[in-house]
């Protein structure tokens, strides 16, 4: 895990947000291609909570985007 000292201004440390959030999306969705066909059901079910997740961490970064 990665913990940065904060920047100056809201828009860099939003930048670095989307940043890591967009990487781990692309790693999530990576970790489903390689792993979908071979998972148990717990495992699937744990991927699918982080998918929930991210998606709700996307959720909250774009209304903070927008203010």
């Amino acid at each position: 895990m990665r913990v940065d000292a904060p920047s100056c201004t809201k828009a860099a440390d939003l930048a670095d947000l989307r940043d890591r959030l967009d990487d781990l999306d692309r790693r999530h969705a990576s970790a489903l291609v390689r792993l979908n066909a071979a998972l148990c059901p717990k495992r699937r079910q744990q991927l699918e909570a982080m998918r929930f997740e991210l998606a709700e961490v996307e959720w909250h970064l774009a209304r903070l985007e927008s203010d």
